[in-house]
């Protein structure tokens, strides 16, 4: 879809079913709807057909009219929509800058980070204290007394 401000690439063929071919000058106008502001170019045969760069200044729907006389005066018209852009272009390549400059920072970043963690010495060995080889205390036995014993007191 064409956007306001961006050029638009306009070729045309004109072909006769009788005749010499034409190579009659071809009139294009290009104006929004309903505006009495036009763009106006003439063109001349470059090779087969006539090509040209048009560009709309405001989004918005738009007439193309191609006029050319071959044995009669004859018009043709086009319509078709132009979208606004989407941001402003300084503000798109702004966009995109700090975006590039952020990347670049935090690569910078990452890549310090690890130069430093595997310049710095490694962990003393004897500073991790070794693991314990006790076996964990027993248990006092809760079971009653053996059943061979009288109960005290009797």
């Amino acid at each position: 879809m064409p956007r306001e401000g961006e050029p638009i690439s306009v070729s045309l063929h004109v072909g006769n079913f009788e005749g010499p071919e034409f190579d009659g000058p071809l009139t294009l106008t290009f104006h929004p709807v309903g505006s009495p502001t036009q763009q106006t170019k003439t063109l001349k045969r470059e090779g087969v057909n006539w090509h040209t760069e048009l560009t709309p200044d405001e989004p918005g729907p738009w007439d193309l009219e191609v006029r050319y006389q071959s044995t009669r005066h004859k018009v043709l018209t086009a319509r078709f929509s132009v979208a606004s852009t989407p941001i402003p272009r300084g503000l798109g390549w702004g966009l995109v800058l700090v975006g590039a400059g952020a990347a670049l920072a935090l690569g910078v970043r990452n890549v310090l980070r690890r130069v430093k963690a595997s310049g710095a010495p490694p962990a003393d060995p004897s500073a991790v204290p070794p693991p314990s080889s006790e076996a964990p205390p027993a248990k006092p036995d809760a079971s009653p007394a053996p059943p061979g014993e009288p109960p005290s007191g009797q």
